[in-house]
């Protein structure tokens, strides 16, 4: 029978366990003295002091540190960290024993203790773990560092081993945390975030085709998901240090790195290399298959990154504020990231900035997603002032080195100048302030500018991009289409020429389906939609008549608005309203589909995006355009409202008094146009304000302030012109909106839908007939002058058999591509004028008739009409005329369609009074048709009506009535002599001193004392707001009536018309 081995004193387990824990012995004679470390000095120690020669918990940390001895470690061959992670394993499998089967024969009293005395050990060698983390100048220096092998084992499948420190490194990073949560856990944790940061750097984790990447986030998640160290994150030194700035904020703070992983090719060049390597030559459906499993990809790095970030933010208000504070700097040290020309190297790429757009459109989605907006109340339109530009002390941000505040002091505002700005600014910060918005106003402008600098600006890049890649295919076409254009020197290099440029196109298309796998991701588009959809309508809110958007109904704005509300407004950053018109316009035309996805229009009935918002959006701020200064952001307005009222030109069937228009029907476009119209005449606001405001638009355009805004102008206008045709082809309700604009003026009312004032809605017919004039005159005359050119040079053009020679006819190549673009773009302009011309001045006659426009508008009828019609009309004729959109018939028809609507009567029905008002409306148009020497002779109508019949291009009664107005300017003509000789009889002081012609209505010009004609001199005020003598400014309520000398000139005119009647 064994004897029953002798149980253990608690001192004796104490020294048996710990002893191994660590790999020592104070006993030389023990049996396991060979795997041990015999640590003669500590045992000599406890014998000199009389102590026991065991190793206990009092005596742990003495043993512990005399093991770390620079010899000890040495001599061990690894490093300090990795023997305290392995004592710390060790310890943990003990307590798992003890805590497990093993321990539960022992007394529970018994096993307490023992536990108790592990939790101590381990609480040591943990504490020395963090040391050697904090400051690991403190130890010997040999072996992997403790950094690097946390990261080891985060890296490491935890199910790969069993007991292996990747499975046990959740509860060390626990006890890590808990050890330094108030004794320098940021510093603790810095050393492995940025170990991991730099393995995210390498190649193999860096790209998003490799599974790297998704093992640095997985790490990440685990450090994340312990709340202390998520805690401790934005307290690091590296979590945002001062120096970096620009683009070091991508790899010199703590999070850099991993916001730089990246789906765009700029930060991955194997996506265009060897994802989309040959993408250009698949079909349509593999493409989408690429993009899709990307854009997957792309889907978990995003939520990857929101959950981390999140998980910080939600930390603590102080931790909350220093993400904040972090992602503003970023945002405002990458300003130029907005700018036309980006240097890359300046600046955190598309990819980091994407990311970080996304994690705070994420971070917004409890108040933008809300269908009713409740919480849009608290964000207040001065922030800026509130938070951005306060101290820390004054309840705004830490921000020593001014990045922040330079910003926002400095971005340009909705409708103020700098000086406004300081103003303004400087007032603001000196009142008591606070915000009681909490994180939501903060979180909404820092999504705001992180989605302006992100991507909108990445879209700018991405549509230039692809500008550039249609400009390339079509010099290449047209190179291999035109050899006979080449010098012979040129078509020997061709087929190089031709070769490197293919690999060129193809190097682009390649970055293309790269860029568009996520610029087009309807995620990412729906998510920014539904932010918009909370910025338009705090922009609305802001201009809101009673201020109370959304909660209650909207109220269309005075046309002057409320002073104080309109201060806020005015000081908003502009980029608000540019942005969300950016967006809107780049899905419109990249991909409408997201416009109607049901996520996307997230509110409730009244608030949708797409069905409400959007209309309204559009129609206040053009309605009412002294709420915006830069007219760019206006003209985009209206681009919106061309793309989603769009009809194809080439299925125009409604041209006025013209036979033989297009059959609609045959091009197919997107639902989001029927919708979006349906949308518009269900809007009150729409039917009533949006015809208006277009027309006004239409002469606000003439100055955009660019360098380009003469040509500006023309497509802005043409888009007005298609949108107002498509409207009133639609409803006759748009149509009678537009008589009643025309006609409330000069029946001396005004309503609020227009501006408010009779002066001014007068002031804007007046010159919207004048900018129509000119336009009609400008493009028609243009356009026309190139088709003469482009057929010029068709005439010459050289064939392969008959080549250039060398040096000849090079510079016709370029004449032709630059005449062939330009005439694209003038006929089209000049085909919606016309129209535009042709329907208005039969619908709204009388406007087109008044005394200060009627003889420019028959000068340029008569001179259009002897280019169509006239000897050079046979020049105009090019190859291909449905190439530039030239029907040169439908020009024709329509132009002297005008002149039955001011030159005829209109047959209705009318007053007496009308009537005469009528009829000298119409002698006045005549006469000036007339009188026009330039260009009028019978023989061009005889021409045109000619023309007109033979063609079959209006039905008999048009053609009629077409005859009957030539007959009416033929006996004006006689008529016109009697006025020759009033003018030649008339004393100087008679005369107009510009048209040198009779006065009826003589004014003083008192900035120069100067008499003239009020008709001409409110034309000439229409196109150039200065007295014509002197420069002076002038306006039309400035002139000053001469009573006397109208009844003077009266008079000597009745007299003089005697005299010649009775001569003749």
């Amino acid at each position: 029978m064994t004897t029953p081995k002798p149980e253990k004193s608690f001192a004796q387990w104490q020294d048996d366990a710990l002893s191994n824990i660590l790999s020592v012995t104070l006993d030389n004679a023990n049996p396991k003295r060979g795997t041990r470390c015999y640590l003669k000095s500590v045992a000599d120690e406890l014998r000199s002091e009389g102590l026991a020669v065991l190793i206990t918990t009092q005596v742990f940390e003495r043993v512990l540190v005399a093991r770390l001895d620079e010899d000890m470690v040495v001599a061990s061959g690894i490093s300090v960290f990795e023997y305290l992670v392995g004592s710390w394993q060790m310890s943990q499998t003990v307590v798992s024993n003890l805590c497990g089967a093993k321990g539960k024969a022992l007394d529970l009293a018994v096993r307490e203790a023992r536990v108790q005395a592990l939790r101590e050990a381990q609480l040591l060698l943990v504490s020395y773990m963090g040391l050697s983390l904090q400051i690991p100048d403190m130890f010997p220096q040999q072996g992997r560092s403790g950094r690097a092998i946390i990261v080891d084992a985060l890296l490491a499948d935890p199910n790969a081993n069993a007991n292996s420190l990747a499975e046990q490194l959740p509860e060390l990073l626990s006890q890590l945390a808990a050890r330094f949560a108030n004794d320098g856990l940021p510093e603790v944790i810095a050393p492995v975030i940025s170990e991991l940061g730099l393995r995210t750097l390498q190649r193999a984790n860096r790209s998003l085709l490799q599974p790297g990447f998704r093992s640095i986030l997985a790490a990440l998640d685990t450090l994340t998901t312990n709340r202390q160290i998520a805690a401790a994150i934005p307290h690091m030194p590296t979590f945002d240090p001062e120096e970096c700035n620009g683009r070091r904020m991508q790899t010199g703070t703590a999070l850099g790195p991993f916001m730089a992983l990246s789906g765009f090719p700029a930060g991955d060049e194997s996506i265009t290399k060897v994802y989309y390597s040959d993408a250009p030559q698949r079909s349509h459906q593999d493409r989408e298959s690429l993009h899709t499993s990307l854009r997957t990809t792309v889907q978990f790095l995003h939520s990857a990154l929101f959950e981390i970030v999140n998980r910080l933010i939600r930390s603590g208000a102080d931790e909350r504020t220093l993400v904040l504070q972090l992602s503003l700097r970023t945002l405002a040290t990458n300003a130029l990231r907005s700018g036309m020309q980006v240097d890359f190297t300046k600046v955190v790429d598309d990819g980091f900035a994407d990311n970080l757009a996304f994690v705070w459109m994420r971070l917004s989605e409890p108040f933008t997603n809300d269908a009713r907006l409740t919480r849009l109340a608290r964000v207040d339109p001065d922030w800026v002032t509130m938070r951005a530009l306060r101290s820390v002390a004054d309840g705004g941000l830490n921000d020593d080195q001014s990045h922040i505040s330079t910003y926002w002091r400095e971005l340009t505002r909705i409708d103020a100048d700098k000086e406004q700005i300081d103003a303004y600014l400087e007032q603001r910060l000196r009142d008591q302030m606070s915000s009681d918005g909490g994180f939501i106003p903060d979180c909404f402008f820092t999504t705001a500018v992180a989605l302006h600098l992100g991507l909108v600006s990445t879209i700018a890049r991405y549509i230039d991009m692809m500008k550039q890649i249609g400009r390339f295919k079509n010099e290449i076409e047209r190179v291999r289409n035109s050899p006979g254009t080449l010098t012979p020197a040129q078509r020997a290099n061709l087929p190089l020429v031709m070769q490197r440029w293919e690999s060129q196109l193809q190097d682009m298309k390649r970055e293309k389906c790269a860029m568009d796998a996520q610029m087009l991701d309807p995620r990412r588009l729906i998510c920014a939609m539904v932010f918009y959809r909370f910025v338009i309508c705090f922009l609305l809110r802001q201009v809101d008549a009673q201020g109370v958007f959304p909660q209650q109904a909207f109220t269309m704005p005075a046309e002057n608005g409320d002073v104080n509300a309109a201060e806020k407004w005015r000081m908003l950053p502009e980029f608000l309203i540019e942005d969300a018109i950016e967006f809107v316009v780049f899905v419109t035309t990249y991909a409408p589909d997201v416009l109607t996805d049901s996520t996307a229009q997230v509110g409730d009935d009244g608030l949708r995006m797409f069905d409400d918002i959007l209309p309204l959006f559009i129609v206040t701020f053009l309605a009412r355009p002294k709420l915006i200064r830069n007219p760019y952001l206006k003209a985009k307005l209206v681009d919106i409202l061309h793309y989603l009222t769009y009809r194809d030109p080439r299925e125009d069937d409604d041209y006025v008094d013209t036979l033989g228009g297009n059959i609609p029907g045959n091009i197919r476009l997107h639902p989001s146009i029927q919708q979006f119209q349906a949308n518009l005449d269900n809007n009150t606001l729409a039917r009533a304000y949006l015809v208006p405001a277009l027309v006004r638009f239409y002469v606000d355009i003439e100055q955009t302030g660019s360098s380009s805004q003469f040509y500006e102008k023309f497509q802005t206008r043409y888009y007005i012109a298609r949108t107002l045709r498509a409207l009133w082809a639609r409803a006759p309700r748009y149509v009678e909106v537009t008589r009643r604009f025309f006609m409330q003026s000069g029946l001396g009312t005004s309503e609020a839908t227009t501006t408010g004032s009779t002066r001014r809605d007068q002031r804007v017919i007046e010159e919207f007939v004048t900018r129509l004039m000119t336009d009609t005159t400008y493009l028609l005359d243009e356009s026309l002058s190139k088709l003469a050119v482009i057929r010029d040079i068709e005439k010459r053009q050289p064939t392969a058999e008959a080549p250039a020679a060398e040096g000849n006819d090079s510079d016709d190549a370029s004449r032709l591509d630059d005449a062939e673009s330009r005439a694209r773009s003038l006929v089209s302009l000049a085909n919606e004028t016309v129209h535009m011309l042709a329907f208005l001045s039969r619908l709204v006659p009388r406007p087109f008739q008044a005394s200060e426009v009627v003889s420019r508008l028959a000068a340029m009828l008569n001179y259009n009409l002897q280019q169509l019609a006239g000897p050079k009309c046979s020049s105009l004729k090019v190859q291909d005329m449905q190439k530039y959109s030239f029907n040169p018939r439908v020009l024709l028809s329509e132009l002297t369609s005008v002149y039955v609507h001011l030159g005829l009567p209109t047959g209705k029905q009318q007053p007496a009074a009308a009537l005469i008002e009528e009829t000298e409306a119409i002698d006045r148009f005549v006469m000036a048709v007339a009188e026009d020497d330039r260009s009028y002779s019978q023989a061009l109508f005889d021409k045109a009506l000619y023309i007109l019949e033979q063609r079959s291009l209006k039905n008999a009664q048009s053609l009629t009535r077409l005859r009957e107005f030539a007959l009416k300017c033929q006996g004006a003509k006689v008529d016109s002599r009697a006025m020759l000789f009033l003018e030649n009889e008339a004393p100087d002081h008679y005369l107009d001193p510009l048209l040198a012609s009779l006065m009826t209505n003589p004014v003083r010009l008192p900035t120069s004392d100067n008499v003239m004609e009020l008709s001409a001199i409110k034309g000439q005020l229409l196109s150039d707001p200065r007295d014509p003598f002197n420069r002076a400014p002038l306006s039309v309520d400035m002139l000053e009536p001469l009573p006397e000398l109208k009844r003077e000139i009266a008079e000597w005119r009745e007299r003089k018309l005697a005299e010649y009647q009775a001569q003749q």
